[in-house]
């Protein structure tokens, strides 16, 4: 695999970039843990919720795991989180593309509880462009940023292991409404985050794409398994078949280092300017 030095010296235990430190502690860790699926590492996109942009800053706070049943019938438990791992250097990478540049810094990350909603949430900053940056290579904090503003990248999806979990009885199944629930995490160490641009569902995906149409290439929807006849479907209603989160994450990343993130930057900026002022 290849990867940027800013995310560390060396590939961890688990196939990505840390440094040695981390990898060192994390090798150590994974030799005390149990065998077996449960506490093999896992990646997750939270639940779709509004981010939340900050005025003046080039930042945003957005949930990066909640208590909801995900889609392997398991619940991950908030305070159950350890972030010291990530917290080591807290780069928040573009649909975890350890090959491009970072986008954005994790500033902090903590349990929030909003009214039934209880889950993690982190405030992401994306940093200006410094003077010493090429004037003629994109600075990608820009682009993500425009994204998120535009409401088209809202989605994070975290990587984390697993350390304590237990199957919950049916007395605890009724009393939560886990009726589905096969497994509950209730310890977990966080080792990364990233800014995607799926939903965590396929129908969040779609409502998605019907209402961003013109913002969206062909390439970039081949990239989030999307059938591109969508974009030109005028009532967005084109049969899009079941894909695997697996499958649409390595779709992702063989080809968002294709994509021209400048040029979907400039349309997502030039619309809701339009948007703004009335326009459309």
């Amino acid at each position: 695999m290849e990867f940027l030095t800013d995310y560390g010296t060396t590939l961890g235990p688990l196939g990505f970039p840390m440094l040695d430190r981390q990898a060192r502690a994390l090798d150590m860790l994974l030799k005390t843990l149990p065998g077996g699926k449960e506490h093999a590492y896992r990646k997750a996109v939270a639940a779709p919720a509004p981010t939340e942009l900050n005025p003046g800053e080039r930042s945003d706070v957005s949930w990066i795991s909640t208590e909801s049943v995900d889609r392997s019938n398991e619940v991950v438990i908030a305070r159950g989180m350890n972030d010291t791992q990530f917290a080591a250097n807290p780069l928040v990478t573009l649909q975890h593309s350890y090959w491009c540049p970072p986008v954005g810094k994790s500033l902090w990350r903590k349990r929030v509880k909003d009214g039934e909603r209880t889950g993690i949430k982190a405030k992401t900053v994306y940093p200006p462009r410094p003077t010493t940056w090429p004037a003629d290579k994109p600075w990608q904090p820009d682009q993500a940023l425009a994204l998120v503003q535009s409401g088209l990248m809202n989605g994070k999806s975290i990587g984390f292991l697993p350390t304590r979990v237990h199957v919950p009885d049916q007395r605890e199944r009724e009393k939560n409404g886990w009726e589905a629930v096969e497994l509950v995490i209730d310890e977990w160490l966080l080792l990364e985050y990233a800014c995607v641009f799926m939903p965590c569902n396929q129908d969040a995906l779609v409502d998605q794409v019907s209402k961003s149409r013109d913002l969206l290439t062909p390439e970039l929807a081949r990239a989030l398994g999307i059938d591109p006849r969508l974009l030109s479907s005028p009532n967005g209603q084109a049969t899009i078949a079941f894909t695997p989160y697996e499958e649409i994450e390595k779709a992702i990343a063989r080809q968002v280092g294709e994509l021209d993130l400048n040029v979907m930057a400039e349309r997502a900026v030039e619309s809701a300017w339009d948007k703004a002022r009335g326009r459309v």
